[in-house]
C-alpha cells in the first residue's frame, strides 16, 4: 500500500509523489495552506487546483489531517 501524504503538512518535494502534482499545483496547495489554514477535504482541494476534479487514486494517497494534529502513542508507550 502506498504512503499517504499529509496535504496539510507537507513539503513541495512531499507534494510532488501524488499523481497529477506539479510544481505550479504544489505551490497553489502550499500558497492556500498559508492564507487559509489546513485544507478540508477533496473537493477543497480539487478547487485549490483550479477546479479540476481530484481523481480516485489522488484521495487515496491523500491525509487531509489537520497540521496541529499529532501521531498515535506507540504501542507500549
Amino acid at each position: 500500500m502506498a504512503t499517504k501524504v499529509r496535504v496539510n503538512v507537507a513539503n513541495p518535494m512531499e507534494l510532488l509523489e501524488l499523481p497529477g502534482i506539479g510544481p505550479a499545483e504544489a505551490g497553489a496547495i502550499l500558497r492556500f495552506r498559508a492564507e487559509h489554514g489546513p485544507i478540508r477535504d477533496a473537493a477543497e482541494l480539487a478547487r485549490i487546483l483550479g477546479g479540476r476534479p481530484v481523481t480516485e487514486l489522488e484521495a487515496e494517497l491523500v491525509d487531509f489531517t489537520p497540521s496541529g494534529d499529532t501521531a498515535p502513542e506507540a504501542p507500549g508507550a
